[in-house]
């Protein structure tokens, strides 16, 4: 799958990584891919492109960047990102702090109606994409997402079980209010119980 994913930090490059080696061909997206190129050492075999050729290639578009900067931009790229699926790993924080809404819902209604959006990856740290089992643990690690579309979901499924990640359902789109919460939550833990060492993780038990 042609993967695209708009970002060149430290999620983006593990999500990378991770679906390369998976058999997955990957595309980052920058505003200013010529200065990213010392990316192409990190990541071999990913390639690097504007936003606009990124999204415009892509069959499954990441976004990848601070939560700020996301409907700026799905705005200005709304008419690429209509009827692609769309993957929101943002953020918000304290940016929507009363929880009426959540971010991922925000990026579906800038895009517009025939948005495709999925919230995923929003509470796993980059520390531990490439880690789907912690040292010394047979416990796997788990992954939520939410979405209105079950077979927009069953894609983001796979893509997360490729990544050796179990993949949790948590319903539609409107439940990413909680997820949103989830993150400052799990932030505090791992300050208080692991040393802001950002390995903690969230994990279903039957």
């Amino acid at each position: 799958m042609q993967i695209g994913i708009i970002g060149t930090g430290s999620m983006a490059l593990n999500l990378a990584k991770g679906w390369l080696q998976a058999g997955h061909v990957i595309q980052l997206g920058s505003r200013q891919p010529q200065t990213k190129t010392s990316l192409l050492s990190a990541a071999p075999g990913v390639d690097i492109a504007s936003i606009s050729e990124t999204v415009a290639t892509a069959e499954v578009v990441v976004l990848a960047i601070p939560y700020t900067a996301v409907e700026p931009l799905v705005q200005q790229r709304a008419g690429q990102l209509t009827n692609k699926l769309v993957i929101d790993i943002s953020n918000p924080f304290a940016h929507l702090p009363d929880n009426r809404i959540s971010g991922p819902e925000i990026t579906a209604r800038a895009i517009g109606p025939q948005a495709r959006v999925v919230a995923a990856f929003k509470a796993n740290f980059w520390e531990t994409l490439l880690e789907p089992v912690a040292p010394g643990s047979h416990t796997v690690r788990d992954v939520h997402y939410v979405g209105d579309n079950d077979d927009d979901k069953a894609i983001v499924a796979q893509l997360i079980a490729d990544l050796g990640f179990q993949p949790v359902d948590c319903g539609p789109l409107r439940n990413a209010r909680v997820l949103d919460g989830m993150v400052p939550l799990l932030l505090e833990l791992d300050r208080r119980y692991a040393g802001s060492a950002h390995r903690l993780s969230w994990k279903l038990l039957g």
